[in-house]
């Protein structure tokens, strides 16, 4: 089924209308195809669903619109799994995976899927590592054959091991060393969050993948990259019942894993946490402002992040009209979201300031705003625009064959639910002006964290 997403769901939303309620998605036994349905403001997902006996969980959204399929596949596995003196895997085997299996020599992924025209690609987080390809769907048999080749028997020997450990260090030196504000960012980050999962980069560090071995790497892949730690999303021109039965032929013979520990949510202790840093590539200072927060599945998370919109998120935004129109202290506001993952959050945002603004006068306007909101709370144009701006985002990731398929593998990996993103979209539609101001009083704390980023002389 074919929506026009954009103009069906701005219609809806700026009339205000209620959304209708979500069914929650049954559990199909293993081996069984199961349908669930979910709607918000106006539109509506099916997603076919079935679990091997091996536990590899597969999501089918049937779509005939075009002659395409996409395809993502997400492990459970990113940054925060691993251990000390270990960090960087996560993301080693992002470039791992395509260095050839069995049947499939170094370079082979890439020719077969440019060579019918299609794209793919791959992405590693703290909290989960994901491989996504678009095809014509005639060719979806290769894709899965591709896939399950390497998921089933991947080449890890020291010639791989080493050509792809000194691809990821010159990629660090890239994004990190040489980069401005970056290092200074990462090294903030471990402090922010030592002791956790979290209190690393993904990329890892230079040391630590100097002391891998082959060894290690192997054992990495056969404890994290089993079908039970993956989500698989089919979305586009196919039979969801045909898929059941090539995902059965491709993968059901790979064996199951052993059962991973529940992930558990770092601390989010508040407390003050101040540092200055000097960056020998930045050219100008930037501030930054943020507070440990909640995790990404805390029931405030949508009011929260409805807040964080309303203060910083586009040139109307309360702290960015004041800082940059009003007072001209700021060149630029930088929204950065809720950085840290899935269970452990915190909301932060950078400022470039003009010549001759210091930081301490811009966190004075900070504090004036954000206790004017604790008071007063925001206004019902403020609130609805930022609905308005949530649901904007959740339509554009869901008109391509492909968003698609990451929304859907993103919420049956995190939450159990394919349907989640439609789910959340209506839990923030949900929001009330109170919500806001609770959240604001809450999280938004005296006690903060502030990094000082200033050129090297």
């Amino acid at each position: 089924m074919l929506w026009n997403f954009p103009t069906q769901l701005l219609f809806v939303a700026s009339l205000g209308l209620a959304a209708p309620e979500a069914t929650e998605a049954p559990k199909p036994a293993a081996g069984e195809i199961a349908k669930t349905s979910a709607s918000a403001l106006g539109v509506e997902l099916s997603v076919h669903s079935f679990t091997l006996d091996n536990g590899l969980r597969v999501h089918v959204v049937e779509d005939h619109s075009v002659p395409a399929v996409a395809m993502h596949t997400a492990f459970e596995v990113g940054s925060q799994d691993e251990e000390d003196g270990r960090s960087g895997f996560a993301h080693l085997f992002e470039h791992m995976m395509f260095k050839g299996s069995e049947n499939v020599p170094d370079g082979g992924y890439f020719k077969n899927i440019l060579g019918v025209g299609g794209v793919m690609n791959a992405f590693t987080t703290a909290d989960v590592t994901q491989y996504f390809a678009v095809v014509p769907s005639n060719y979806l048999d290769m894709v899965l054959w591709l896939e399950s080749d390497r998921l089933r028997s991947l080449v890890i020997t020291d010639e791989n091991f080493e050509n792809q450990r000194s691809a990821v260090k010159e990629e660090r030196a890239m994004r990190y060393e040489n980069q401005p504000y970056a290092l200074a960012m990462s090294e903030f980050r471990t402090q922010l969050w030592s002791g956790t999962g979290y209190g690393h980069t993904t990329i890892g560090s230079q040391v630590d993948l100097t002391a891998a071995k082959t060894e290690d790497v192997q054992a990495f892949f056969d404890k994290y990259y089993v079908p039970n730690n993956a989500v698989i999303a089919i979305v586009g021109d196919v039979d969801a019942a045909e898929v059941k039965a090539k995902i059965e032929k491709y993968y059901g013979d790979i064996p199951k894993g052993e059962e991973r520990a529940e992930r558990k949510n770092a601390d989010h202790t508040q407390s003050t946490y101040e540092k200055q840093a000097e960056d020998p590539h930045a050219r100008q200072p930037l501030y930054i402002v943020g507070w440990k927060t909640i995790p990404a599945d805390h029931p405030d998370r949508p009011a929260l992040e409805l807040l964080m919109s309303m203060l910083l998120r586009g040139e109307s935004s309360i702290l960015t009209k004041v800082l940059t129109d009003e007072k001209k202290m700021v060149l630029a506001s930088i929204p950065m979201g809720q950085a840290g993952g899935r269970n452990a959050g915190s909301d932060m945002a950078g400022f470039i300031p003009l010549p001759g603004t210091s930081f301490s006068d811009i966190k004075k306007v900070i504090r004036e705003e954000i206790d004017q909101v604790k008071k007063k709370g925001v206004s019902k144009r403020a609130l609805t625009k930022a609905k308005n701006q949530a649901t904007v985002s959740t339509v554009d990731s869901l008109a391509t064959n492909n968003g698609r398929a990451f929304q859907i593998a993103q919420g049956a990996l995190f939450e159990d639910d394919p349907l989640y993103v439609l789910r959340d979209l209506e839990k923030t539609q949900e929001v009330t002006a109170k919500d806001i101001k609770r959240v604001a009083n809450t999280y938004l704390t005296d006690d903060w964290f502030t990094l000082e980023i200033v050129p090297k002389p």
